[in-house]
């Protein structure tokens, strides 16, 4: 007679083991999903960013579609101090663009398409104290209005007033690159012979969770600090430039621990920064844009 066999249930032991092997693979599922997630979420952010760009990039190259090329054309490219210079903050300058168009080119700015139409692209500072942020304005008047704005002081009064446009936020650099010119800040005016005959338009920007809960400092830094540990989500791709407060250094690594290649970039003065100081990861941006004719003048 063959004995039956006894039914075994499963002991403490065994039971703990399985929850444990069950703890240890949802930790692994979760952080997987997690991580999936984040990279989805920081592709859909530079997706956004992208399209946002196109259309900077496709208003400006409409207005220099309509630069005037005729012996009245004018173009001034220079900086203006947006924030002066404070005990161990340095001054704060910003570019701006102006030039003549022709309203024809620009139905919106002159229905009548007879007039020309001064243009001013401009950054200006989103608040008077705070970090570093920027927005790109547009600026349009019809050539005659009571001040032109060849006058730099009463452009930048235009340009925070009601009839600028901002066309991006968050911008923590700008830079309008003509040609071969090594700077973008040099205070040049075409209006003679010849006007430039391309630009290139640099964008550095920062939105979304990258600008509301950026990084912040594990610890605070001298200013001659070569590394840092940062606490929070870091960037999809390690930028060369990273805005510490108000200094801009030059970064490499990989987060959250950085290494500084340089400091005080950008003309900004090496200092020290407490623990939790926020550190601005920013997205570069830039596009190409020729002039009608390579930039030569139309004989009129």
């Amino acid at each position: 007679m063959i004995p039956l066999q006894q039914n075994r249930g499963m002991t403490l032991l065994e039971i703990m083991i399985a929850l444990l092997l069950l703890g240890i693979l949802s930790t692994f599922v979760i952080n997987v999903v997690d991580s999936v997630v984040g990279l989805w979420q920081q592709g859909e952010r530079r997706g956004r960013g992208d399209l946002i760009y196109a259309s900077v990039a496709e208003r400006l190259q409409s207005d220099l579609r309509a630069v005037h090329l005729g012996s009245r054309g004018w173009m001034i490219v220079d900086d203006y101090i947006a924030r002066p210079a404070t005990e161990g903050v340095a001054e704060w300058r910003l570019p701006r663009m102006r030039f003549l168009a022709s309203g024809s080119s620009l139905a919106a700015g002159d229905s009548s398409g007879n007039q020309a139409i001064e243009i001013m692209w401009i950054a200006i500072p989103e608040r008077a104290l705070g970090p570093r942020f920027a927005k790109l304005v547009r600026v349009a008047q019809i050539e005659g209005a009571a001040v032109s704005l060849t006058e730099g002081g009463s452009a930048l009064a235009t340009a925070r007033g009601e009839n600028a446009t901002t066309i991006v936020d968050g911008v923590l650099d700008l830079r309008f690159v003509f040609d071969d010119s090594s700077t973008s800040f040099a205070a040049d005016a075409y209006s003679g012979i010849n006007f430039p005959s391309s630009l290139e338009l640099q964008i550095e920007r920062i939105s979304g969770n990258a600008r509301k809960q950026p990084p912040r400092l594990d610890e605070a830094i001298g200013s001659e600090t070569a590394t840092a540990v940062l606490r929070g989500t870091g960037p999809l791709k390690m930028p060369g430039m990273a805005l510490v407060g108000n200094e801009w250094v030059g970064v490499s690594g990989i987060f959250p621990r950085i290494k500084f290649r340089s400091r005080a970039e950008r003309s900004t003065i090496s200092s020290s920064h407490d623990q939790r100081t926020m550190v601005y990861f920013p997205t570069a941006y830039a596009s190409q844009h020729i002039f009608l004719n390579q930039g030569r003048r139309v004989v009129q």
